[in-house]
């Protein structure tokens, strides 16, 4: 028994994104982070400690940065520690109990297919079928269908996992793209179609944009073009009938891109504002926010309104961190940017972890998903995976 739980423990990171989020009776510590806690106390239960710090040196970007934020907080916080240096933790112990098991676990690299088809299939059940279970903690989106009054569509489907419909939205697409390139070609086609019609209905227009994006860049390069374009196009049409065209010209849909512009305009302002010391370490975790063209501390806003980032994770990263944890944060993905330089296009779309980590970094662009604990973990299993 003991020696099962040792062997598939790891297992546990991959219910962060299926398990809703409610309150416990600790503060703090909500349902989807019993996974991770599982995970930390296993970890400290049966791996060799000494072992865990021999391998510090070996992914020292991830410890630096760790420590960076570690030192920040005692700084600017009077001693607390936040939860923001314990997840970064827990990435580094990801990157470490992978790098003994990985190469010997080839069952382990294929999981993300299952959370797929698990994830994606309830996207598409959930639209049909009008399936609520009831709101979250933050009492704002529903797990499942939420009705609107959009009137192109009648509603945007939600995940399990915090952070709404466009966080849902992002996760089919990365785990869609992941799947997409490992399966076998027969069942190319199939995915293509439910990862976009499932993708769609969380209407997550940055989501399905940087899906058909990187599909359309993976069939290009590789075989069997004309068949497995020809279900993206078939997809699309499908898509027509649910409000394709209107979720991206509708005026109201149009006012919520300014929206976007204006918190990243203003981001930029407010940086470009600061005093040397604030932009080169950066205000820590959870003190600035971003409403609308708004930019300042999360105490001066009213509490009724949703306090947000600006929807760029990379400008959300100097706004907490500074440039100098930005750039120790970079280093993270040091592997990764090897990688794409020393491998031809063709040669690339054929990785499933570089086309994954490829589409976090472009949706970063316009969300803060980077920020989004409940997805981007699976971005820290990619890399890990990548530096083996």
């Amino acid at each position: 028994m003991k020696n099962k739980i040792r062997s598939n423990y790891i297992y546990l990171i991959f219910l962060i994104p299926i398990i809703p989020h409610f309150e416990t009776s600790f503060r703090f510590l909500h349902t989807d982070d019993i996974p991770i806690v599982l995970y930390f106390i296993a970890f400290f239960i049966f791996e060799n400690k000494k072992n865990v710090l021999s391998k510090v040196r070996k992914f020292l970007p991830i410890t630096l940065f760790t420590f960076y934020l570690l030192i920040q907080n005692l700084a600017l916080s009077r001693g607390e520690v936040n939860t923001e240096i314990f997840r970064y933790f827990f990435y580094f112990l990801i990157f470490v109990h992978l790098s003994q098991i990985i190469q010997e676990n080839h069952y382990l690299k294929n999981i993300p297919l299952y959370l797929f088809f698990f994830l994606s299939s309830f996207s598409i059940l959930s639209y049909f079928f009008k399936l609520n279970l009831g709101t979250d903690s933050y009492n704002y989106w529903n797990i499942g269908l939420n009705l609107n009054q959009w009137g192109f569509t009648p509603g945007r489907v939600n995940g399990f996992q915090a952070g709404g419909p466009n966080s849902f939205g992002d996760l089919i697409c990365i785990l869609g793209l992941f799947t997409l390139v490992r399966i076998k070609q027969p069942y190319k086609p199939f995915v293509i179609v439910l990862s976009l019609v499932a993708c769609f209905f969380t209407y997550s227009r940055s989501s399905l944009l940087v899906l058909i994006f990187l599909i359309l860049v993976y069939v290009f390069f590789n075989n069997h073009k004309r068949k497995n374009f020809t279900c993206v196009i078939l997809a699309l049409l499908f898509l027509l009938n649910f409000g394709f065209i209107e979720r991206f010209t509708s005026e109201k849909e149009t006012e919520g891109i300014q929206d976007r512009i204006e918190m990243q305009t203003a981001t930029a302002g407010y940086l470009s504002n600061l005093y040397v010391s604030d932009l080169l370490f950066g205000n820590g975790y959870n003190n600035v926010g971003v409403v609308n063209d708004n930019v300042g501390n999360i105490e001066d806003f009213d509490d009724d309104l949703r306090v947000t980032g600006p929807h760029n994770s990379y400008l959300f990263f100097i706004v907490k961190y500074g440039i100098i944890g930005f750039g120790l944060y970079s280093t993270i993905l040091l592997k990764f940017i090897k990688t794409i330089f020393e491998k031809r296009l063709k040669d690339l779309t054929l990785d499933s972890s570089v086309i994954s980590i490829s589409a976090f970094l472009i949706l970063g662009l316009a969300s803060d998903l980077l920020h989004n604990h409940s997805v981007v973990w699976l971005m820290y299993f990619l890399l890990s995976d990548m530096n083996e």
